[in-house]
């Protein structure tokens, strides 16, 4: 009678293990997935602070411009790297970046961010759109818009 007893307990144990184990591992399957979320928001709230940091910097450049040309002139003293072409009626600057958010060359493979700043100036005011993207995914991060009266002289 005692070797049934304790085979009830033994497997009642068992039992309560395989319970208990199965809690744990659904519980921290819940957690890998959160941090994994958390991870992802962060890398996502990285790439705007980037994104907004550098359009402002070049909507300032703008705004300090006297001429389209003299816009486009400062991007490019301030990112070497930039792509400039021009058309008719506007011309585009395209800015690209690695992973750390440095500026490298559009003939990089590497490179997982660019900022296409497309200038026009229509009497006499100066337009530039600024868009950031994502590389992979090709996702806008951020977008601005830059209106500026150029100065005659």
């Amino acid at each position: 009678m005692k070797k049934r007893n304790r085979a009830r307990s033994s497997s009642l144990f068992l039992l309560e293990l395989i319970i208990a184990i199965l809690f744990f591992s659904i519980a921290s399957a819940v957690c890998v997935q959160f941090f994994v979320k958390s991870h992802s928001m962060s890398q996502a709230s990285q790439d705007l602070n980037f994104a907004v940091s550098e359009c402002i910097s070049i909507a300032e450049t703008v705004q300090t411009s006297d001429s389209e040309k003299a816009a486009v002139s400062e991007v490019k003293k301030a990112y070497p790297d930039a792509k400039i072409t021009e058309s008719d009626n506007f011309t585009t600057c395209s800015i690209y970046f690695d992973r750390n958010y440095n500026p490298c060359d559009s003939f990089d493979e590497d490179f997982s961010y660019y900022i296409e700043a497309d200038f026009e100036t229509s009497k006499g005011m100066i337009t530039c759109n600024l868009i950031a993207t994502e590389a992979d995914n090709e996702n806008a991060i951020y977008e601005l818009e830059v209106k500026h009266n150029a100065q005659s002289k």
